[in-house]
């Protein structure tokens, strides 16, 4: 097969995904442009540097003497009520809107974070920020961005039934299998938070701000 016919074939199959997984494009691009806007934007918005300053002094606080079972707790309880708020968004048509917007404020908050630490402890923040929180926040946002999916698909079905045209419908069994998946996410919601808990407990004595 000649090296033309190849990069077609590839470029096809990358339209394809791109076509078939569009509504993760579009949330990864989402998010991709909160993170940029929360790293350039931290110092000019005082009322974001508020939230990540809070942020940060609440996160270090729970690591200053770190309990594992405390940290995991935390951690994924207040993970599960983000996931929670998802959840519930999905269940409106303006989830498809909303719930978009709440996974690139996720993103604008990531960055801004991000940007004061490296402000304010330069190269000590930017290893802090490896070490301790990215581990556990990729596992999050992977299942943030997986369940905002979900949610706007679903959201998108809500519209779709209320639309006289379409003569109603029954999700109940689309429902089912909305909450089954938001199950089957809460299982890298715990990982997170383990990998938190055991990351925190080993490594935050050695990083200290």
């Amino acid at each position: 097969m000649r090296k033309g016919t190849v990069v077609r074939l590839k470029g096809f199959r990358l339209l394809a995904f791109l076509s078939n997984n569009s509504i993760l494009v579009i949330l990864t691009l989402l998010f991709v442009i909160g993170v940029t806007l929360g790293t350039f934007t931290c110092q000019k918005v005082s009322l974001l540097q508020t939230l990540s300053e809070g942020y940060l002094q609440a996160f270090t606080g729970r690591r200053s003497n770190p309990s594992f079972l405390a940290l995991f707790l935390h951690s994924f309880m207040s993970s599960m009520l983000l996931m929670f708020l998802c959840f519930a968004l999905g269940t409106s048509i303006f989830g498809m809107v909303l719930s978009p917007l709440f996974f690139a404020a996720r993103g604008l908050l990531y960055g801004s974070v991000t940007a004061l630490l490296y402000s304010t402890y330069s190269v000590k923040g930017i290893a802090y920020n490896a070490v301790l929180v990215l581990p556990s926040a990729l596992f999050f946002i992977l299942a943030l961005l997986l369940a905002v999916r979900e949610s706007v698909k679903f959201s998108m079905m809500i519209l779709k039934i209320t639309f006289p045209s379409t003569g109603g419908g029954d999700l109940s069994s689309d429902f089912g299998n909305y909450c089954g998946r938001y199950l089957v996410l809460s299982a890298l919601v715990l990982l997170s938070a383990l990998i938190d808990a055991l990351i925190s407990c080993g490594f935050a004595e050695k990083f200290v701000l």
